[in-house]
């Protein structure tokens, strides 16, 4: 896509807001990244590119080293971000979103640089998790990499963290981050080339990022990967410096380098110094400081992976933001893309953990049956069904460590896993909905529950309760019902179940487990919705 900045006086008419134009920022540990675009309504879903920035602002130099960022760094994040908004307001752009990732997530001051960019510039700046960071680029890479066949590894690498992600089919069905980001690595092993006992730095970066291969290792799995995709700023980077020396090669836009290729680099890279890889290579100082132990990530992680091949998209999460808010632009909303790729990824956890599949898909129909047939009642929207769905297929997760109390293992299992597209907040709605599946009700006894906002602890009831009604309609794990009909009166909820199809009218199947489950789990239903439960007989 072209990049140009246009900055003659505007006109009334270009001083408008343009509904059209979109911002996005980045900011990152290493940078902040900005971009301005227009939608183009006549060739959509093609974006013509306004204005694109980096600006070096390093705070994950200090939150690293100290857990804080610094005033002066502060300042200089407003002063870059005052200087986009008045670049938004001159273009009229219509719509402009903000995310911060590692540096900012892990700050101590977190609170007070998010309300001095606002009270600065207007803007709300989002904190994302890293499971978030792993679905914008994958978004982003979607664009350019065809990934709907085929099982493929995308690696991310900024300055705080790295992601991992596995796509199979077009769908993420993992992914983890990890903190061996380029400047956090260097953060934690500054202090020259060479230690006193004479290896060198390569050798500390080396046995840094080891220190996490064997986790890798084990969450990539032994398949095999038709595709090893990376993104960052210094693979841009390498892949330029490798372009100099003819080894790059491109087709349909992607450019592509060896793994060899990128290990003989980093060997020539780590014989220079630092002033040395920024006159040999001519790299910029913020680029020189990182690149060495950024190419050693690539390398590690391409080598766990079994790759030969790297593929170079060039895109980040600005990126993948700017998909997302085109998609919404043209009302071509990405909310079933999310949900897919959701429940996706909940499928593969179920998985990992032996989740009687058949049951969890037979309790997310009838849940969201239920959900769909009582919006009058809990007055939810789309998102908290999708969150619904995703507690349906993993209700049962905490079976593998111990049945007894396997509402309480759930819940853990699932804080402490990443559930791609989810955010933190999202992903505690979905733990404590699987916590309260079962046994008690929901209760501000209970610290995890009591924490959530108000809002988010009406959901958890609302949700919880329509989970245990599904699930006790599945009290066999037979899949008795078919399909499902609610009727709501004044006083209650008035299920007429239906069996599948080739059920013989004259023997149908018992569904005394059914009714006793009904029995022992309708209790919060009727505590939330004031409405009793009532299965009626079910039809063939």
């Amino acid at each position: 896509m072209p990049v140009t900045t246009d900055l003659a006086p505007q006109s009334a008419d270009q001083r408008a807001v343009h509904p059209t134009r979109l911002g996005v920022v980045d900011v990152g540990s290493n940078a902040v990244r900005t971009m301005i675009a227009e939608v183009l309504p006549e060739r959509a879903p093609a974006v013509r590119i306004l204005e694109s920035h980096r600006e070096p602002v390093r705070l994950g130099r200090d939150v690293f080293l100290t857990g804080s960022i610094p005033e002066e760094k502060i300042d200089a994040l407003v002063a870059v971000l005052a200087r986009f908004r008045a670049s938004c307001a001159a273009l009229g752009v219509g719509r402009i979103e903000g995310i911060a990732t590692a540096a900012v997530r892990d700050a101590r001051n977190q609170a007070e640089l998010l309300s001095r960019v606002e009270d600065g510039t207007g803007l709300k700046l989002r904190v994302i998790s890293g499971s978030e960071e792993a679905w914008l680029l994958t978004a982003a890479v979607r664009s350019k990499v065809d990934l709907s066949k085929g099982r493929s590894i995308l690696v991310d690498l900024g300055g705080g963290s790295v992601e991992v992600s596995i796509v199979q089919d077009g769908e993420i069905v993992h992914s983890d981050s990890y903190r061996l980001g380029a400047l956090r690595v260097l953060q934690a092993l500054e202090g020259g080339r060479t230690t006193s006992d004479g290896r060198n730095f390569l050798d500390l970066v080396d046995e840094y990022v080891r220190s996490v291969e064997d986790r890798i290792r084990d969450h990539l799995g032994g398949e095999s990967f038709d595709r090893y995709v990376a993104t960052g700023g210094n693979i841009d980077s390498i892949a330029d410096l490798l372009a100099r020396e003819s080894k790059v090669t491109r087709s349909g836009g992607i450019e592509a380098c060896t793994l060899a290729d990128v290990r003989d680099l980093t060997a020539r890279l780590a014989e220079c110094s630092f002033d040395e890889r920024c006159a040999r290579f001519g790299l910029r100082p913020d680029r020189a400081d990182t690149i060495l132990q950024a190419a050693v990530v690539y390398f590690r992680i391409g080598r766990v992976a079994k790759a030969e091949t790297v593929l170079v998209p060039r895109v980040g999460m600005r990126d993948g933001l700017l998909h997302e808010l085109v998609a919404e632009t043209l009302l071509e909303t990405s909310a079933a893309q999310h949900r897919d790729s959701l429940m996706s990824t909940c499928r593969a956890l179920g998985r990992r953990y032996h989740v009687d599949a058949r049951h969890a898909e037979t309790v997310r129909s009838l849940a969201t049956e239920l959900f769909d047939a009582t919006g009058t009642l809990h007055q939810l929207g789309r998102g908290e069904r999708t969150l619904l769905e995703a507690a349906s297929l993993l209700h049962d997760i905490g079976a593998f460590v111990n049945n007894a109390s396997h509402h309480k293992h759930g819940w853990y299992l699932i804080r402490e896993s990443d559930l791609a597209g989810l955010d933190d907040r999202s992903r505690e709605v979905v733990a404590l909905v699987v916590r309260y599946h079962r046994r008690a009700h929901p209760s501000r006894k209970h610290e995890p529950f009591d924490a959530l906002a108000a809002a988010d602890r009406d959901h958890v009831r609302k949700l919880a309760a329509i989970l245990r009604v599904a699930d006790a309609l599945d009290r066999s794990h037979r899949a008795k019902f078919a399909a499902l009909r609610a009727r709501l009166d004044e006083k209650a909820l008035r299920l007429s179940p239906r069996f599948g199809a080739g059920t013989d009218p004259a023997a149908p199947p018992d569904i005394a487990l059914e009714r006793l489950g009904l029995g022992e789990k309708a209790a919060l239903f009727e505590e939330v919705f004031g409405r009793t439960v009532v299965l009626e007989e079910p039809r063939p």
